[in-house]
């Protein structure tokens, strides 16, 4: 038997003998399992050995009802369980992209006592749970050069607070300073933005955190618009950028396999989907032998869903808008004469 199969195994027992209160007999622990019952007391033994409290209690004719404690993890009114308390562990990674920062510091802190509390070869031995599966990210930023610039601002916006912020354009040769209110922290894409008003701009701007250069708190107080919500503000936006402009509706066209793509995610959340087939017949559902997708998106700004629909090449097309369609085309030429000898 792969170890793999072997841990799965013995983790599904850990998940029956805590949520079975009352305890659960080998017979129908074997049973459940479909392995014999010799093969569940070597596997209580692995657990106990590496440190699981497992026990039995007996009933009047010497019957063994096997348990975990259910408060294990008993602090105040939560209760966590052991195989939650590994979940967390093994999950750790999967917060990569905030380490260092105070958004962090939660888990951490309980990641800390469950490690105080479950011992350590058996983190290790489950850790090969999800060997089966791999967090891979591209161009993550350490954020924990940042972990102070995050810190103030947050601490600004929380109090409603003008800041003085250095910051780094990506289209300007030199830094500039501003003051500026902080409404919220927006994490998009492995990227970290701070929303709010910029004085030296008078309107909202999105600042990305790892180019602002220095933070200097003031005690100068902002009132933010009752109204403001901040998840309301993206709704328009196809990713982080939103000028406010109306929605404009966006109609694109997918062939060939970039179609399946398309169709397998929701891109934004006014994403609508119709097929068409060989005869250019629209469905609402997906036909048996669909030749394309179309996708309608509402969207207050077009900046990045250019990027996107660039980026998916010549099974992509931007079907209307007349003036978006003739934007991309001629960003597209733009490329091609430079990708010429």
């Amino acid at each position: 038997m792969a170890r793999g199969e072997l841990i799965l195994r013995q983790w599904n027992l850990l998940k029956m003998l805590q949520t079975r209160g009352e305890g659960i007999a080998l017979r129908d622990i074997a049973v459940e399992l479909d392995v014999s019952e010799r093969t569940v007391q070597r596997d209580f033994e692995v657990l106990q050995e590496l440190g699981f409290p497992i026990d039995f209690e007996e009933d009047e004719y010497g019957k063994r009802f096997w348990r975990l404690p259910a408060d294990f993890f008993r602090s105040g009114p939560l209760v966590l369980g052991i195989t939650e308390s590994v979940s967390l562990h093994l999950a750790e990674r999967m917060l990569d992209p905030l380490g260092g920062t105070i958004f962090a510091e939660g888990l951490q802190s309980v990641l800390d006592k469950i490690r105080s509390l479950v011992p350590a070869k058996a983190l290790d031995y489950f850790a090969d749970l999800d060997s089966t599966v791999h967090v891979r990210r591209m161009g993550k930023v350490d954020y924990s050069r940042h972990a102070d610039t995050i810190r103030l601002v947050l601490d600004a916006a929380r109090k409603e607070l003008t800041v003085e912020i250095t910051y780094r354009s990506l289209w300007r040769k030199e830094a500039y300073e501003t003051r500026f209110d902080p409404y919220g922290l927006v994490l998009f894409d492995g990227d970290l933005f701070i929303l709010g008003r910029s004085h030296r701009a008078d309107g909202m701007r999105i600042l990305k955190i790892a180019r602002i250069a220095s933070v200097i708190p003031t005690a100068e107080a902002f009132e933010k618009p009752a109204d403001f919500v901040l998840a309301d503000h993206f709704r328009a936006s196809f990713g982080i950028v939103h000028t406010g402009d109306e929605p404009v509706e966006v109609v694109a066209k997918f062939t060939g396999s970039t179609a399946v793509l398309v169709s397998e995610r929701e891109w934004h959340e006014s994403q609508q989907l119709a097929w068409l087939d060989a005869e250019a017949t629209l469905f609402d559902e997906v036909p048996d032998e669909p030749d394309a997708v179309l996708a309608t998106f509402q969207l207050g700004n077009t900046v990045e869903f250019k990027r996107w629909i660039k980026g998916l090449g010549a099974e992509a097309e931007v079907v209307r808008p007349d003036w978006l369609r003739r934007e991309v085309r001629d960003e597209l030429l733009k490329a091609v004469r430079r990708h010429e000898d």
